[in-house]
């Protein structure tokens, strides 16, 4: 695999940093926080759904940064 393999995007996109640190930060927290309420015995939908929700902006913020945008 070369260099030209590696560089998906154009050559002059700036890339966020605090995207791609705040993605991983926000998804690990938020799967880390799912994985605690699904192991509990009590069903608590609002911890759940908000376990999702930085799961799913972490996603997103990840998304964000591979695409330059």
């Amino acid at each position: 695999m070369n260099n030209e393999e590696l560089n998906t995007g154009d050559p002059g996109v700036q890339r966020n940093k605090w995207n791609l640190i705040l993605g991983i930060l926000f998804l690990g927290y938020g799967s880390f926080r799912l994985y605690q309420k699904l192991q509990m015995g009590e069903t608590d939908a609002f911890g759940i759904l908000l376990a999702v929700g930085f799961i799913g902006f972490g996603i997103y913020d990840l998304w964000k940064y591979y695409k330059g945008v």
